[in-house]
């Protein structure tokens, strides 16, 4: 199986908790182009599951704590 990993200079991949479903983790990805990468992760390691996904397919990601609906996102430092 082929890894792609994101290209030089792109955007890091996002990893998140869903904010409708508590415990299910996201991660998206964008390219340069606009093009959305998603991967939805769930149970009792979703979030470990996540970030270790984000890790190995893009190299580098940001985990985004989102808040209340309407709100804007903020960033944690990794």
């Amino acid at each position: 199986m082929m890894t792609k990993m994101s290209q030089p200079g792109a955007e890091p991949a996002n990893v998140f908790e869903d904010r409708d479903t508590a415990g299910q983790w996201r991660v998206e990805w964008f390219d340069d182009d606009g093009h959305c990468e998603l991967e939805i992760f769930s149970g009792p390691d979703a979030r470990r599951q996540a970030l270790r996904y984000a890790m190995q397919k893009y190299g580098h990601f940001r985990e985004v704590h989102l808040e209340q609906q309407g709100e804007a996102p903020r960033l944690a430092a990794i």
